[in-house]
């Protein structure tokens, strides 16, 4: 890891070891809350605020209760929502802010942070969310900085670690070796994906870029990373597979015992399992180097367009600090397993424990638009080694090479 990731993994740590952390409002009226649940915007304020996002399942849910929570507070100040598909909600909205149009909020990665900034897309939030920015951890409004700036409200931060069926074994494994023995006969769903699998490449010695963004994947151990993920991949009892979906089914229909995933997936894990039978512990110990997964750690993050002005402005800043207050962060972290971004929140759940304790060791995720040339490279690397269909030394130098082409490095 160079000094610049761990520097500001040391900062994500040190404060924030205890990190805790669309649609319509639904057709059935929601319980009424109690008032101090309710953010009310300024006196008479009126408007609209237009919000996209690519949240499903228990986190769509209860989005669309936080914001029932505020229209119930704030009649005259509406929430106007769509839900974008994931996977194309960047590049809409980038086209559309382009022209001036677009949403005023906007949830998404922080990996978008850079380039957004860069084409002016996003606001800076130093002044304007001030107010809102002293609610949270210092930790998550540092992860969202770029160029001296913050760019993004922190919701939430997360990271991937292993969630394990309680009804199927008591005690999850303290090293990869331990883990490819439960799965041959329990099953393991195993995401082959670069964003699920990186925290196994620091695990290697290996390492994403340098101090200035240069990949430099070829210059450490993840070729040995590639090697594990064939060795994984060919295990009994693994199903190894970059469709998320798939493997999610395998976990929450019990015909597998583990997986690797974020905090996202809590809230849909416990409606299919018990949240009884749910645990999370931090990536096992490579038996080899002695040393554990560190996966990326992120922020999930509420964007304000550059577009937004007058009073949808206003009404997109009193949504989210409605959003990141002790309550709704409380909610989200109850029902969609969210990691509160609010410093005055604390949650004793063993699941977010689970991923409190990962934190603890894992890996800075870029805010640099560099980010953005890594995903196909690098994606393409780890199929072509598990398939069998390269040399692993030989898709690492193919992969760093064209990620760097791409970023001109």
């Amino acid at each position: 890891m160079s000094k610049r990731s761990t520097l500001i993994v040391s900062v994500m740590i040190m404060a924030g070891m205890v990190l805790v952390a669309c649609g319509v409002p639904p057709t059935a009226q929601p319980t009424q809350p109690p008032a101090a649940q309710l953010t009310a915007a300024p006196m008479g304020m009126k408007g609209t605020a237009v919000l996209w996002h690519g949240w499903t399942g228990a986190e769509e849910e209860t989005l669309k209760e936080v914001i029932a929570r505020f229209q119930q507070a704030n009649p005259e100040a509406k929430i106007d929502v769509l839900a974008v598909p994931f996977d194309q909600l960047k590049n809409k909205f980038t086209t559309e802010a382009a022209t001036g149009g677009g949403p005023d909020l906007m949830i998404g990665p922080k990996d978008w942070i850079g380039e957004l900034a860069n084409a002016g897309l996003i606001a800076p939030l130093d002044e304007v969310g001030k107010d809102i920015l002293a609610m949270l951890r210092p930790s998550t409004v540092e992860a969202n900085k770029f160029k001296g700036q913050v760019w993004a409200f922190p919701e939430s931060f997360e990271a991937v670690a292993l969630f394990y069926n309680k009804s199927m074994i008591q005690t999850p494994p303290a090293d990869t070796d331990a883990m490819l023995a439960l799965a041959k006969d329990h099953g393991l769903a195993w995401n082959t994906g670069f964003y699920h699998s990186f925290g196994w490449i620091p695990a290697f010695g290996g390492q994403l870029f340098d101090a200035n963004q240069k990949c430099i994947l070829d210059q450490g151990g993840t070729d040995k990373y590639l090697e594990f993920m064939k060795r994984v991949k060919e295990s009994p009892g693994v199903t190894a597979d970059s469709d998320g979906g798939k493997l999610d089914a395998l976990f929450k229909d019990g015909k597998v015992a583990m997986i690797v995933n974020g905090p996202w997936a809590t809230g849909d894990y416990a409606k299919a399992l018990g949240k009884e039978n749910i645990g999370v512990a931090p990536l096992p110990v490579v038996k080899e180097t002695g040393k554990a997964g560190a996966p990326f750690l992120g922020t999930k993050n509420i964007f304000l367009s550059a577009n937004s002005k007058g009073d949808s402005r206003a009404v997109a800043l009193a949504f989210v600090k409605h959003m990141l207050s002790p309550e709704m962060q409380k909610l989200l972290a109850e029902k969609a397993g969210h990691l509160p971004a609010n410093k005055d929140v604390t949650v004793d759940d063993p699941v977010v424990q689970g991923f409190l304790k990962q934190a603890e060791n894992a890996s800075y995720f870029p805010n640099e638009p560099e980010m953005g040339a890594v995903w196909t490279p690098a994606g393409d690397m780890i199929t072509k080694v598990i398939e069998g269909k390269a040399v692993a030394a030989d898709a690492v130098k193919e992969a760093c090479t064209t990620i760097n082409q791409a970023n001109k490095k």
